[in-house]
């Protein structure tokens, strides 16, 4: 699926009728095992899970660029529609 495919599949699973259920993932791994399951439709990043992988407190203690990655490295390792929790936004990263 294209960017915008995969916005409009997120999107979509948000208004459908059916309970949406998101599992948090914190890296390729987890994100990988977790879209593995025939149920799973959509996946979201824990933002406090990836700064504790690297040894930061939660509360943008974390570079963004290094939060931004991660998140990017997840969406990119799986299938299905990835939400990106950014902690507090940083400011407004872009």
């Amino acid at each position: 699926m294209t960017l915008v495919e995969t916005a409009a599949e997120l999107r979509r699973l948000h208004t459908a009728p059916e309970l949406l259920q998101v599992v948090n993932v914190w890296d390729v791994v987890s994100a990988r095992a977790v879209a593995a399951l025939p149920e799973t439709r959509a996946i979201a990043t824990a933002s406090h899970s990836i700064a504790a992988t690297f040894g930061y407190d939660d509360g943008e203690q974390i570079p963004v660029e290094l939060m931004l990655d991660m998140a990017g490295r997840i969406a990119r390792a799986v299938d299905v529609p990835v939400s990106a929790d950014l902690e507090a936004g940083y400011g407004d990263p872009g």
